[in-house]
């Protein structure tokens, strides 16, 4: 089963997406602690879509859809907009220890999103850029 939730490019969306996503993971009985980290993630990588991306621009969308991944194991979480595009999956994540050290403010959401994810895939179909998400429950 596919579920799907779409919201306008507008920050104030985000506690839908959030509740759109941990609800369609309790609905699969995925464990607390392991639906909090991948909430956690989409919201950075949807946040950062809207903002970065699409500039909040609220005529533009974001669609989050939820589906199995490649086994049983597995979840798909899939978010698509026609923003700019961003690829997530080749972002480095900077040495942790260096990152305090500057007490650099920002860019910390994206590392969490690599340490969370287990696989990232981004690419654009026509004008839509898909990122996708896999996690292993």
């Amino acid at each position: 089963m596919v579920y799907k939730k779409t919201v306008n490019c507008n920050t104030s969306n985000l506690g839908m997406l959030r509740h759109f996503v941990s609800g369609v993971l309790y609905e699969r009985q995925v464990p607390a602690n392991l639906v909090n980290m991948i909430v956690l993630a989409v919201d950075e990588v949807c946040a950062n879509r809207m903002i970065h991306s699409n500039q909040e621009n609220h005529e533009e969308a974001i669609e989050v859809s939820i589906r199995p991944g490649r086994n049983e194991n597995e979840v798909l979480i899939e978010i698509k907009d026609q923003g700019d595009c961003f690829d997530i999956a080749s972002y480095c994540v900077p040495n942790m220890t260096e990152v305090v050290k500057q007490r650099k403010t920002g860019g910390m959401g994206l590392i969490l999103v690599k340490k969370i994810i287990d696989h990232i895939q981004v690419y654009k179909d026509g004008n839509t850029n898909i990122c996708q998400l896999y996690k292993k429950l």
